[in-house]
């Protein structure tokens, strides 16, 4: 099996080691990672705001200009666990992707669970994996809970069992079939220092809030849903990721595509509405 591992803490954080040392059981394993952290960045793209001189930092740019037209160079150093890329998640997996032609994406293991049908997108984790299964290459998404710990003090080991839980899915979905029905897999463990209660598959919550405020001239953000976590009180149903993970069992969601067409009654119903939309009223 050829694996591409990235992820978005960054190619020397230690989940992103304990991974590549656990999957190397299962075959060829390529890490192109980025070379700081590119946490919540989704599915952002370098492309577009390189500059002249190749670096990453927000010009306008798509290569137009260069003797190969929309071509951008993206630079990237060697490091011991593989490549450390000037980029993002999606970066790397493009470039893994072209380069390397894996039988599967992995990414992670993220420090943080990655849970819920609105955050999903923003995780610079999940969509590594979205990105692969956009090339038509398989793509699982690995993190783990750490609410409570110290994030700055995790070290390889504390990786451990949530690697070995991911080498698991790994080989059981690649060679049962699992993506001949699905794109993409996002896995979250519990936290280490918890007893496991078995695997749920499960579907990402759909329960979403973020409030916000204006104080002493700052704004401050705060996220009701994870302050609820920490507490173990949230209104996930049964059957959602953040259950299952709260329930200290592991979460395995199966996703697809999204952007999904539109069915036909809503396009002949949205094409009343806009019809003639050109035309000032």
């Amino acid at each position: 099996m050829r694996i591409l591992l990235t992820n978005d803490d960054g190619i020397d954080a230690p989940g992103l080691r304990a991974l590549a040392d656990a999957l190397a059981e299962l075959g060829e394993v390529r890490v192109l990672a980025p070379a700081r952290n590119q946490s919540a960045v989704g599915r952002g793209l370098s492309y577009g705001r390189m500059g002249p001189e190749g670096s990453n930092a927000g010009e306008t740019g798509l290569g137009d200009g260069e003797e190969e037209p929309f071509t951008v160079t993206i630079p990237r150093e060697p490091h011991e666990l593989g490549d450390a890329v000037h980029g993002t998640p999606s970066d790397c997996v493009i470039l893994g992707v072209g380069t390397f032609d894996p039988d599967v994406v992995v990414a992670g293991c993220n420090p943080g669970a990655n849970l819920g049908a609105h955050v999903l997108p923003r995780s610079g984790t999940a969509s590594a994996a979205t990105e692969a299964a956009c090339l038509g290459v398989p793509g699982v998404a690995v993190s783990m809970d750490v609410i409570g710990m110290d994030r700055s003090a995790l070290s390889p080991t504390d990786f451990e069992r949530a690697c070995d839980v991911a080498v698991n899915v790994v080989e059981r979905a690649v060679d049962g079939g699992a993506f001949e029905a699905v794109d993409y897999l996002n896995l979250n463990v519990p936290r280490p220092d918890r007893d496991l209660a078995g695997l749920a598959v499960t579907r990402p919550t759909e329960e979403y809030d973020m409030h916000a405020r204006l104080e002493d001239g700052q704004y401050r953000m705060h996220n009701p849903l994870w302050a609820g976590m920490a507490a173990g009180e949230i209104p996930d149903p049964e059957g959602s990721d953040r259950r299952a993970l709260l329930d200290d069992r592991v979460s395995l969601s199966p996703l697809t595509l999204p952007y999904d067409p539109t069915d036909d009654a809503v396009l002949e119903r949205l094409g009343a509405v806009f019809e003639g939309s050109l035309d000032r009223r």
